[in-house]
């Protein structure tokens, strides 16, 4: 099995000031490059984000955001629908953010800066972390569709009121696999996101497979007998792998199996 280095990039951590009031002057475009696929340049897209600010108030309980005002079409692969409002997770705050797409409140309708909201999340207490946050707007920057894994888009009997219907937890599925990776002690890796290449028609109430699953690398390497076994639980859904360094630099990784050819 050999490891190939998918797209390496350099994401420094950096600490900006919040925008101030609403979107910024300039559109901020970024073109897809699918890292994983040789034919990326037929299937290229962009991610366009225009002079709009949607407006979503903080929810501590839930540890998500809910909107109260929503401008654009990001919302059409961003977001969770619980009981009909949309919410955004704590990484999907800090990109749309960081992008000028939009205003955090607190329960007193003041802005939360954005330092504020790198705290949530490296403070990695709302299902997110600062690793996992970087990965996370590698890819949604190249233009991927982006969920957390186990987590349902639409759910229509539940709120940000509901501490039962977590945005962290997982559904019954995942909590099956969960075990199993834990019998095969080998549940410290377990898939971050689900990822969807760019696509127009996406709906979030029938999304159907993603293209693959997108697991966080930690200090220690696995085994390849471990990875073997990991890869055996996602009924065929191709994972990959990510790994953030000190310096902030995200690379992605795929394994594949390699046949050398016999000797003479």
């Amino acid at each position: 099995m050999a490891a190939t280095a998918a797209v390496t990039a350099g994401n420094r951590r950096r600490r900006s000031r919040a925008p101030a009031g609403g979107a910024g002057n300039d559109d901020a475009e970024e073109h897809h490059a699918n890292p994983f696929i040789d034919t990326a340049s037929s299937t290229s897209s962009r991610v366009q984000f225009r002079n709009v600010a949607s407006r979503a108030r903080w929810v501590e309980e839930a540890g998500a955001a809910e909107v109260v005002e929503s401008k654009g079409k990001l919302w059409l692969t961003t977001g969770v629908t619980r009981g009909g409002k949309l919410c955004y997770n704590v990484e999907e705050i800090g990109f749309l953010v960081e992008k000028s797409a939009l205003i955090l409140l607190n329960d007193k309708d003041q802005t939360i800066g954005i330092e504020d909201i790198y705290e949530k999340i490296a403070g990695g207490k709302y299902g997110c972390s600062w690793d996992t946050f970087q990965a996370y707007k590698h890819l949604k920057s190249l233009g991927y569709i982006v969920g957390r894994y186990g987590v349902p888009w639409t759910l229509k009997n539940s709120s940000t009121s509901d501490t039962n219907q977590s945005f962290n937890k997982v559904d019954g599925t995942c909590s099956d696999i969960t075990k199993s990776l834990k019998e095969m002690h080998i549940d410290r890796l377990t898939p971050s996101f689900e990822v969807y290449l760019p696509n127009s028609m996406f709906k979030k109430s029938s999304p159907g497979a993603p293209n693959f699953l997108l697991c966080l690398l930690r200090n220690k390497p696995f085994a390849r007998v471990e990875l073997e076994m990991l890869e055996n639980n996602f009924g065929g859904i191709p994972l990959k792998y990510c790994h953030v360094d000190n310096n902030g630099r995200v690379s992605f990784l795929c394994f594949d199996e390699v046949a050398l050819p016999r000797l003479p």
